[in-house]
């Protein structure tokens, strides 16, 4: 036990001790234990600045760990990994949180946009434009290969890292060197997906205390080395379970001789020290237990109403009965503790029955309800409207708000695998094109750093105010203010591959008009925006007012 909670510890002791003393005192004199009640009151108030911190009879079950960042999350992280993932599994609204999220981050795919640094390569554009567009080839190239285990293309790679990281809390990927295969791969690098659960300590180990969870951290905190198991242990009934000592397991360098990464390890760290991820459900883990639980009791009182029973009383022992049995013949003389729709009963002679009327679900089951989907959506970081798919009580500003600030976070989000996955995988698959002669360059790697440079181009979303949005994006370029590359970005395009497309579109228009002789395209109209519209007509009737004023004051000269 540290020397901080010997204290707490010895302060509870005294402070019970206390009360005890007070108690005995006040059978005798009640004035005096409210005086030591009193004085000791504010001996804790003077000691004690927060009332946060403050102890006593309604805050003794609060129970606060100060251990560090794994100290506190690696002994619960299984725990939390496996109810994290029941939940996503089994309930609605967390499933659907996942694949909101996923969709809205992921979509069809984040995607390179070659930008090499020309100045620091000292090339002229032609040179880089050519340079860029091999880049992008190669990539396109590769993406249909880029799983191991011959499943998936990149795009679908990065969805299910996704997946992984808001299920389990960390997304965890190999770069490997695999054969080309009967697929004849185009190039040998490839990323396998691993479980977070594979990532472990093996127990020959488990006296090491530089290895956390499967990761070996040095001096610093930084990783050095990961401990992947060969097999998942959950995996009992299609593979072997080879044990749990260091022979099952597989040890990767955290970095490559070059210092590239050797284990894509996604996770977001939240405190300083943290080695492994946690699930993005945790802190909300017991609101969705709670709110199914609920669900469930106010659905079974909901049947139970439902179902209109008629039973029948008999006189005599000797009366006859055509209506189904009391007791199942099946199981003895146990009696059938049911009901159903339409149920038809006798009862014996001397039985009674008292009618329950449940009421389910009440009044305020739907308000109930939604505070706890709030407070849900709060913990996730998530706008309720996204969460739970409801905009019935939102309008237009209300769900342009909450679309603005999940928008917030999925392009955070979007950022942090552009630079944790793509960009460290697509430096790998350019080493590769540049070993196989595929660049037409020869400094690579003195200048890797320029010729890697990239921009990740995340899907866009859809506009809410399409009018108004187009029109603020133009002048937002035409001021200066943003770029063609920009605004396109966020819509999830390439500009130069709109602006290409949208030439060839143009010279075939012209084309087919000298052909055939007619007019496809019709006449520009200077168009104005609503603001310049409506300064021209404040401009309009202030002329107006002025001439009128020139007018009375010729008249009053005249007089």
């Amino acid at each position: 036990m540290s020397k901080k909670q010997n204290i707490m510890q010895s302060g509870k002791i005294f402070g019970w001790f206390g009360d005890r003393v007070d108690d005995v005192v006040g059978i005798f004199s009640p004035i005096t234990a409210a005086r030591r009640r009193y004085f000791r009151h504010i001996v804790q108030k003077m000691f004690g600045a927060y009332h946060g911190a403050e102890g006593g009879r309604l805050r003794e079950s609060w129970i606060a760990s100060s251990g560090s960042a794994d100290q506190d999350l690696l002994r619960d992280l299984p725990k939390l990994r496996e109810r994290s993932r029941d939940l996503v599994r089994n309930d609605g609204i967390a499933s659907g949180a996942v694949d909101t999220i996923t969709t809205n981050i992921i979509g069809s795919g984040i995607s390179p946009q070659s930008r090499i640094d020309r100045d620091m390569l000292a090339i002229d554009e032609e040179y880089a434009d050519k340079l860029q567009k091999q880049i992008e080839k190669i990539w396109k190239r590769w993406v249909p290969f880029a799983d191991a285990g011959n499943r998936l293309n990149f795009y679908e790679l990065e969805e299910l890292s996704e997946r992984s990281r808001f299920t389990n809390g960390e997304s965890i990927i190999i770069p490997l060197r695999v054969p080309k295969g009967p697929r004849n791969r185009p190039y040998s690098f490839a990323l396998q997906a691993v479980e977070p659960d594979r990532l472990a300590t093996p127990t020959d180990l488990a006296v090491d205390r530089n290895i956390r969870a499967g990761v070996e951290v040095g001096e610093y905190g930084e990783p050095k080395a990961y401990y992947i198991r060969k097999n998942h242990p959950g995996d009992f009934f299609y593979s072997r379970n080879g044990g749990y000592t260091s022979k099952n397991f597989i040890r990767y360098e955290a970095l490559t001789p070059q210092g590239d990464l050797n284990i894509f390890h996604l996770y977001h760290v939240k405190r300083q020290g943290q080695t492994r991820g946690e699930p993005f459900f945790s802190p909300v883990l017991n609101l969705f237990y709670d709110r199914a639980s609920y669900m469930e009791a106010e659905v079974i009182a909901a049947k139970v109403a439902a179902c209109f029973a008629v039973f029948i009383k008999k006189q005599m022992a000797g009366d006859v009965s055509i209506a189904r049995s009391t007791t199942d013949p099946n199981d003895g003389d146990k009696r059938i503790e049911e009901l159903y729709p339409g149920l038809l009963e006798y009862l014996e002679p001397g039985e009674e029955i008292d009618t329950f009327s449940p009421q389910r679900p009440g009044n305020t089951f739907g308000m109930f309800m939604e505070r706890i989907l709030r407070d849900i959506a709060s913990g996730l970081n998530i706008p309720y409207e996204i969460l739970s798919k409801d905009f019935s009580k939102s309008n237009y500003s209300n769900t342009r708000a909450a679309l603005l600030e999940a928008r917030r976070f999925f392009m955070m989000q979007q950022r942090f695998v552009a630079d944790k996955m793509g960009q460290p995988t697509l430096v790998y698959l350019l080493e590769e094109a540049y070993l196989n002669g595929e660049l037409p360059i020869l400094d690579f790697y003195q200048n890797r750093a320029a010729y890697v440079q990239t921009r990740w181009i995340a899907p866009g979303w859809q506009w809410v105010d399409p009018e108004n949005e187009v029109t603020a994006a133009k002048d937002s370029v035409n001021g200066n203010l943003s770029t063609l590359a920009d605004e396109t970005a966020a819509q999830g395009g390439d500009w130069e591959e709109i602006l290409e497309q949208r030439a060839r579109e143009l010279k075939k228009i012209k084309d087919l008009e000298e052909k055939y002789g007619i007019k496809m395209t019709e006449e520009k109209v200077a168009l104005i925006s609503k603001k310049e519209k409506k300064d021209k007509e404040q401009k309009n009737v202030n002329t107006e007012g002025q001439e009128t004023i020139s007018e009375e004051e010729t008249v009053a000269a005249g007089a």
